[in-house]
């Protein structure tokens, strides 16, 4: 399936301009597209997209390359769907993604850009500010291996078989389809939850290292109740908040295997040096703390049920399918840990993500 997608890109640009296959203009996608009003799906007909650049055509003047790129992909969409309807999708689907990314990717660079020049740190972002930088990162450290190679003249054509058999290890959310989402969401979350029993394991031991009895039988109390996925409540798990602050239990002390199961709660690689490997789970999980003060701030009642299931998500629940009041729920519940919590008490804040999460796995 995929090399006849291929061989479909192939033909129809043969078709329409008579000439050798040339990646010289397509692989511009991500480079000249004007800034427009966002599109709220992914899923855009090809002629919807080339209307809009047409329209900010005459607004801001683009040059002739633009208006040239512009032809050529309404050309090759139109063939590719008359001729080879899947790769007809496949095509409109990618550019869909590109065109979403680059606009994501301008905001983004605007907030980073400012946060440097004007000295704005966190408290003078918003929660929506610090999530688009956070998963613009994410989504560039990804994609980019796969736009570089497909940048070379020739080599996108054997880069398509990849992108259409790995969409989920090779390209962002913003090149998936609805159903591909939803999927991968689910697929990434079952990954993830798998690690959970040894996250519970390994502080289960290290509970020993705390002198003090009683802090130290809390601790192993919370750690059992969530292996047997029974979900504690808020006054259960700050009782434990002094333990975190032995020694034995500070991030320095953990071992490279712990930070790599860390980690994957936050659905970050964990194929990185151990140092390394804790500056970045480090940093997620501040972007994580300040989102929190600023949801805390805004008031759960002015976020949608899209942005409430997001934010459940990436604090470990699979929230993809739940109802706004689950959510609202849950995550009122969350905030009332993490807004307490300081900066040096990120440790506690990561394996929330564990305790909280026991027995949510089946709520809808």
């Amino acid at each position: 399936m995929a090399l006849r997608c291929c061989a479909g890109f192939g033909r129809a640009y043969v078709r329409w301009c008579g000439a050798p296959l040339d990646n010289s203009l397509c692989r511009h996608v991500s480079l000249h597209v004007p800034e427009g009003r966002r599109s709220p799906t992914v899923h855009l007909s090809w002629r919807s997209i080339s209307t809009d650049r047409q329209g900010d055509k005459q607004h801001n003047g683009p040059s002739s390359m633009l208006s040239l790129y512009v032809r050529l992909n309404d050309k090759i969409g139109q063939l590719l769907q008359r001729a080879h309807p899947t790769a007809g999708k496949v095509y409109v689907q990618f550019i869909n993604g590109a065109v979403q990314s680059w606009r994501e990717g301008k905001t983004a660079a605007g907030i980073m850009r400012h946060k440097h020049t004007l000295g704005r740190g966190y408290a003078r972002l918003t929660w929506r500010e610090v999530d688009c930088c956070r998963q613009f990162k994410l989504d560039v450290l990804k994609t980019l291996p796969v736009f570089l190679l497909a940048s070379l003249p020739f080599i996108w054509l054997l880069v398509l078989p990849l992108i259409y058999f790995y969409p989920k290890q090779l390209l962002s959310s913003q090149f998936w389809s609805a159903g591909q989402r939803v999927t991968f969401f689910n697929s990434y979350h079952m990954e993830r939850v798998a690690y959970y029993p040894s996250i519970l394991q390994a502080l289960h031991r290290k509970a020993h290292r705390v002198e003090d009895f009683r802090n130290r039988t809390k601790l192993q109390e919370l750690c059992s109740n969530a292996l047997r996925e029974e979900s504690p409540s808020t006054a259960a798990i700050m009782r434990v908040r002094p333990t975190f602050s032995h020694p034995g239990l500070h991030f320095n002390k953990l071992s490279r295997t712990q930070l790599a199961w860390l980690s994957r709660t936050l659905l970050l690689t964990p194929y990185l040096p151990k140092l390394l490997l804790r500056r970045r789970l480090l940093k997620h999980l501040e972007d994580v703390h300040a989102m929190d003060r600023g949801i805390q701030q805004e008031g759960l009642s002015t976020l949608s049920t899209q942005e409430l299931r997001k934010m459940c998500y990436i604090r470990g629940v699979d929230s993809i399918s739940w109802s706004r009041d689950t959510c609202v729920e849950w995550l009122t519940q969350w905030l009332q840990i993490s807004t307490q919590l300081q900066a040096s008490e990120l440790c506690l804040l990561v394996h929330c993500m564990v305790f909280l999460s026991s027995g949510h796995s089946h709520v809808k």
